[in-house]
């Protein structure tokens, strides 16, 4: 599966994501920063522990750390949206 883009609604304006498919996961990324990563356990879609999400990725939330920008955090209502978004792209392919 190759990455997609998906909008979704955060506080008052809409803001795109990247999903990067990996091995058995997908990351979320905003701004060329790793914001997390999910993965579909039968109908359920969980979060990933950081140490779950290979060392290129959390390189890149360290970095964001490093530079002092507050990283965007995404609520679990928006990360349940993510995850049927992902399910309507797995559903094309």
């Amino acid at each position: 599966m190759t990455p997609f883009n998906i909008p979704i609604d955060h506080g008052d304006e809409q803001i795109n994501l990247s999903i990067i498919p990996k091995k058995d996961y997908f990351n979320i990324v905003y701004a060329d920063t790793v914001l997390g990563a999910i993965r579909r356990k039968g109908y359920d879609w969980t979060l990933l522990k950081q140490e779950e999400i290979e060392d290129e990725a959390i390189s890149n939330i360290h970095h964001l750390m490093d530079t002092g920008v507050a990283p965007l955090s995404l609520s679990i209502h928006e990360v349940n949206l993510i995850a049927g978004k992902i399910e309507n792209q797995i559903q094309k392919h």
